[in-house]
């Protein structure tokens, strides 16, 4: 039996390997992959919420007067390419070439350059770099101010690095070169601190021994509050290369999600971290997340219709796919042997269970009798458990009256042997005053003899015995009442108030009020008065009040 538990376990173990990913081992890069999983899910209410901003940009641009000022006409078309510009690539074209249209027909210069600016990306980043080349061979920036110039050439700094990048990817060609030039003439005319400056001093650190510098300067891009989240993606992208590029593979894939996170969010079809995100991981054995990332990044280059990203992840996308099916096949020819294996292991286990059956028939037999025994100990334990408890109880009471009555029993013993000792001394007085004739010196003699004060000092005397018995009573006693009662405040250490006494010979088992009247030296009524007002300012119900008095418990 213990083999076969060790074969299911064994099954179930491959079972569960199946479709399994390799997934990072750290924490920060597998909450970040799960985060874009999420956000991969539901990039079509991204991309749906972009196109009705799109769309109520057309419609304000439709009720534009045509007659309006073209810098108005201008502004709005070009929010409406800056909209595309990164969704749609023709779309961008068309309202790009709008914009020319406007900027020629008014005979503006920055308007013109403003738009052929825009014209260069959407060359570029279809990846027409002969015709994004053409527009810079052909702009005229005389008379634009020095903004609109560093705009320009930050892109010019991109199409340059891009081509770089397409050609050599080592940095170290002539269209790098270029790269680093412009990013001088960016620098010259953009204003100092400005994101454009930050941007294109990048490019002229050395890309092996700037490291430091390079990741410096792009996080502070990305903690500046005048950067969307657009650009932020771009730079988390280029900042994960960085990282890549120096070794800290971990940081650089963050980035990489982070890019690609933003780029869904902000729908952004023109990016290449989902595309470049897939290969790693399928580098890296996640297949399953590398598919669903090379498919998105595919649906996003055919939507955009960039030529050459849909020629860079259709080679990406043979290789992920091909590797799925042979892994879907890998697992369909495992499946078989599990199924085979599984079949032969439900043989051997309906054969047991029959055995297994048989022997517990026989044992629920003798389960049944043990178990009526057990009954009958369990009930026969219960009942000498609840004697012991009774017992128990009636033992504590017993030893609890046996130490009240010594005590008391000594008590009275002192007490009487004190008042016989009064009375023998007041006999030989009285003997001796009338024997000589003094009667009126033994009444003067005998008016001494304070009686209430003897009757105050055997209170004190009993408070002190009782208190000794029963050294929590006070406390007890007064928890029986609420916090602020006025009776309890005046209460001295050590000493029962007259209510307190009526219940301490109560509590030592003297409940007929005449004989605690005659102890105390008060009429039944009093006695009766006092518990009556005590019951009354009580927190307890009137009928639990003196079995709570009861339940208070001697010294031990």
């Amino acid at each position: 039996m213990r083999s076969l538990i060790v074969s299911l376990l064994l099954v179930f173990t491959v079972a569960a390997g199946f479709g399994r990913k390799d997934v990072p081992h750290d924490p920060a890069l597998r909450e970040k992959l799960e985060q874009l999983d999420r956000v991969i899910e539901r990039r079509d209410t991204y991309y749906m919420g972009h196109e009705h901003m799109i769309d109520s940009l057309k419609r304000v641009e439709s009720a534009m007067d045509r007659d309006a000022d073209a810098e108005k006409r201008f502004d709005i078309v070009n929010k409406i390419y800056q909209a595309y510009k990164s969704f749609q690539n023709d779309s961008a074209r068309e309202y790009c070439d709008r914009e020319l249209s406007i900027a020629r027909a008014a005979g503006d210069r920055v308007l013109m350059a403003r738009a052929q600016t825009d014209r260069l990306f959407t060359y570029m980043s279809r990846g027409d770099f002969t015709n994004a080349v053409d527009v810079l061979r052909q702009i005229d920036l005389v008379g634009v101010n020095d903004s609109v110039k560093a705009d320009f050439y930050v892109q010019v700094v991109r199409l340059y690095s891009d081509l770089s990048n397409f050609t050599s990817a080592k940095w170290e060609d002539d269209y790098a070169k270029l790269s680093r030039a412009y990013s001088d003439t960016v620098i010259k005319y953009a204003s100092k601190g400005s994101y454009a400056s930050q941007f294109a001093s990048n490019f002229l650190y050395d890309y092996k021994s700037d490291t430091e510098q390079r990741i410096s300067t792009f996080e502070s891009m990305l903690r500046r509050g005048d950067v969307p989240n657009s650009i932020k993606a771009m730079l988390h992208s280029m900042l994960g290369d960085v990282y890549i590029a120096n070794g800290n593979e971990t940081a650089g894939l963050i980035h990489k999600a982070e890019s690609a996170i933003l780029d869904v969010k902000e729908s952004t079809r023109e990016t290449t971290s989902k595309h470049f995100l897939a290969y790693e991981l399928y580098e890296r054995g996640d297949i399953d997340r590398a598919s669903r990332l090379i498919h998105a990044a595919q649906e996003d280059a055919e939507a955009y219709n960039a030529p050459q990203r849909k020629a860079e992840i259709g080679r990406a996308l043979s290789l992920i796919e091909a590797s799925r099916y042979e892994s879907v096949d890998s697992q369909r020819n495992t499946l078989w042997i599990l199924l085979a294996t599984l079949l032969i292991l439900l043989g051997v286990i309906a054969a047991a269970f029959i055995l297994i059956h048989r022997r517990n028939k026989r044992l629920r037999a003798q389960k049944q009798i043990i178990e009526e025994k057990n009954e009958q100990i369990t009930s026969a334990n219960t009942k000498l458990s609840e004697l012991n408890s009774q017992l128990s109880e009636l033992n504590s009471k017993l030893r609890e009256s046996i130490r009240i009555k010594d005590e008391y029993i000594g008590y009275g013993f002192y007490l009487n042997s004190e008042y016989i000792e009064k009375i023998e001394s007041i006999y030989k007085l009285v003997s001796r005053k009338v024997s000589v004739g003094q009667a009126d010196d033994l009444r003067n003699q005998l008016k001494l003899s304070d009686i209430k004060l003897e009757k105050s000092r055997m209170l004190k005397d009993f408070d002190k015995t009782f208190l000794r018995l029963f050294p929590t009573f006070i406390d007890q006693y007064s928890q029986l009442f609420p916090a602020d009662d006025p009776v309890l405040n005046d209460v001295e250490e050590g000493i029962l108030t007259p209510e307190m006494r009526i219940f301490a010979l109560i509590r030592l088992g003297i409940t007929d009020n005449n004989a605690i009247a005659r102890f105390l030296n008060y009429s039944i009524n009093t006695i009766n008065t006092y518990k009556t007002k005590a019951k009354k300012r009580s927190i307890v119900a009137n009928e639990e009040f003196e079995e709570r008095i009861m339940q208070i418990r001697s010294v031990r």
